[in-house]
């Protein structure tokens, strides 16, 4: 075989092909010798061109009075409580939500997925050791995330952010969000709405966006 830089130089067309290893398949599983294959540049040009596509936003704001309450929360502490965020969407035909909060993946894939939540206290001054987590009914997917915090007043707030990304590899995979007041902490912590002035709208105690790489 000759040397590579020895071939004649041509611009590249959508329908020519490389030479590549396979190292994993369509699931993410890696493949058995890592194959030499041929990938054609519209193949290799779709693949470069993905994007993160929302798939559906949902938050207590969106349901109907009196559906979410204006807290939610654990009701001891080292009890684990489900998370509810806003009704059901089904309007992705890739990842849906029910009212419950459980979100399925319909279609296999790599997802990002934000939660936003409004921490807060019921007494004054304590310290929170509050976990949130995501679990898909028999393992717990990622890591847990530690909100310790020290709050003055009930009136106080904290804005949390918990950004995933994930593959999902098996089609009907379900995920459920939760969280727990943990023992080292005080027995208090939920997540609250909060009424704002002049009109603008409340700040949700609990927010999920989900999207899709397309």
């Amino acid at each position: 075989m000759a040397i590579i830089y020895s071939y004649p130089t041509l611009t590249p067309q959508l329908g020519d092909k490389v030479l590549g290893s396979n190292i994993t398949d369509a699931s993410g599983t890696p493949v058995t010798g890592n194959p030499t294959v041929q990938y054609s540049f519209s193949e290799v040009k779709e693949l470069v061109d993905q994007q993160f596509i929302q798939q559906f936003t949902s938050s207590s704001n969106d349901s109907a009075t009196g559906a979410i309450p204006a807290s939610q929360g654990p009701v001891a502490t080292n009890s684990v409580y489900p998370i509810i965020f806003g009704p059901a969407d089904v309007s992705s035909t890739s990842v849906t939500i029910d009212a419950a909060g459980k979100v399925v993946f319909l279609k296999t894939g790599t997802y990002y997925i934000t939660q936003e939540y409004s921490l807060g206290v019921a007494a004054a001054p304590n310290i929170l050791q509050t976990m949130f987590r995501i679990y898909d009914g028999t393992n717990q997917v990622g890591p847990t995330h530690l909100e310790k915090w020290k709050y003055a007043d009930t009136a106080d707030r904290k804005r949390v952010v918990i950004e995933t990304m994930v593959n999902i590899t098996s089609p009907n995979t379900e995920y459920i969000f939760q969280m727990i007041r943990d023992a080292n902490g005080a027995n208090d912590g939920k997540l609250y709405q909060q009424t704002n002035n002049n009109g603008w709208t409340t700040t949700p105690n609990a927010q999920i966006t989900i999207s899709k790489l397309i």
